[in-house]
């Protein structure tokens, strides 16, 4: 019998999607938002020249522990990044757009399209405002309005973005308990560190984890859809 392949990460899942629209190997790719620098290392496996950006110090350091060489990664909060234009053939929002403060995102947008080649891809991958991941999370921080706002830019974007494609897709996490959630959760974002500590939050995402995951080997998992935004310069 033929064991049953893995379920792929969120970080392999997005990066499929990417590397089926953008030519990976050897484009200079900047990762804004790297977090911990999963997705960076998929890109960098892949062949990219790739750069990954953070605005908080201890997220890059997380990256470098990780093992990403601390000279492909660069601290900026995406308002002036840290590079000439057209320094990149492709940028990517994985999960990091919505949390760009409102005010700042069509600067975000217009600073990404400086530092593109003007035949330059821009990409965004964000978490849809719906699902089970969405819904045990809620409890700690509910993202609807700021995410529903987000897309609703990337949707109908600022010159010199024209929006070339939307695909939706799911990815699943898997954690061991609902506290392994909730670590993780915290870990992306210290600010949640505060509700997450409050015994009536943590009630209540084990009651929605009890009731939403589903049992997976070696853990709970739990999906999310997703949608991808691809948008060409024009």
């Amino acid at each position: 019998m033929t064991a049953a392949a893995a379920t792929p990460t969120p970080q392999e899942t997005h990066f499929a999607m990417l590397s089926a629209r953008v030519p990976v190997a050897g484009r200079r790719i900047l990762d804004i938002g790297c977090g911990s620098g999963a997705f960076l290392e998929l890109l960098l496996a892949g062949g990219a020249d790739a750069t990954g950006m953070e605005v908080a110090e201890e997220t890059l350091a997380r990256a470098a522990t990780a093992g990403i060489d601390p000279a492909r990664l660069a601290l900026g909060d995406g308002r002036t990044l840290p590079f000439a234009d057209a320094s990149f053939d492709c940028a990517c929002f994985v999960f990091s757009f919505h949390h760009v403060p409102a005010d700042l995102r069509t600067t975000v947008l217009a600073e990404a399209a400086r530092v593109l080649a003007d035949d330059g891809t821009l990409v965004a991958i964000e978490p849809l405002p719906a699902g089970p991941m969405s819904e045990a999370l809620a409890p700690i921080e509910d993202e609807t309005e700021v995410r529903t706002a987000a897309q609703a830019l990337l949707a109908d974007p600022q010159a010199p973005f024209v929006l070339a494609e939307t695909a939706h897709y799911e990815i699943a996490r898997t954690y061991a308990s609902h506290d392994a959630m909730i670590r993780n959760a915290v870990e992306v974002d210290a600010a949640r560190a505060v509700p997450a500590a409050r015994p009536d939050v943590v009630a209540a995402i084990q009651e929605r984890f009890a009731r939403l995951a589903t049992p997976v080997e070696g853990g709970f998992e739990l999906r999310q859809p997703c949608v991808l935004y691809r948008f060409r310069k024009a």
